[in-house]
């Protein structure tokens, strides 16, 4: 699966709003940007696109900043995805072949089962992976 490097960012961003939910604290943008290397300009674009889709809100002002619209565990990566990339399946555009019908019937077939699996996995699925990943590993 191909991730855009404004997917990533959007899925960073959205971590990272997720890791501080549970303070109640907005997020300003410097923040994120500084602590996931994501270029500030873009990243206001991307939160943009996000709070259109009402994954977060916003407030104004010095003390503003941005915070998820509903708990981690309600917000799926498809819906992430879908708002930045949008919700269409891949189209095919190859030559005219008998075989195109059965192409097309299975990348049909890929793309529910991938659109299904992210619909799974939710933010807070995301964070309880990410803090196992930091764990260390010991060796006996």
């Amino acid at each position: 699966m191909y991730l855009s490097a404004k997917s990533q960012y959007a899925c960073l961003a959205m971590l990272q709003l997720a890791g501080d939910y549970p303070s109640g604290e907005l997020v300003q943008i410097r923040g994120i940007a500084e602590r996931h290397g994501i270029p500030q300009r873009f990243l206001v674009q991307i939160l943009l696109q996000l709070k259109r889709a009402g994954l977060v809100t916003s407030l104004r002002g010095a003390k503003g900043g941005y915070r998820l619209g509903r708990p981690p565990r309600e917000i799926s990566l498809a819906e992430v995805l879908d708002a930045i990339d949008g919700a269409e399946p891949p189209t095919l555009a190859a030559a005219k072949s008998p075989y195109n019908s059965t192409l097309i019937a299975w990348c049909d077939e890929m793309s529910t089962t991938q659109r299904e699996r992210l619909a799974e996995i939710t933010l807070a699925t995301m964070l309880e992976r990410a803090k196992g990943a930091g764990a260390p590993m010991w060796y006996i």
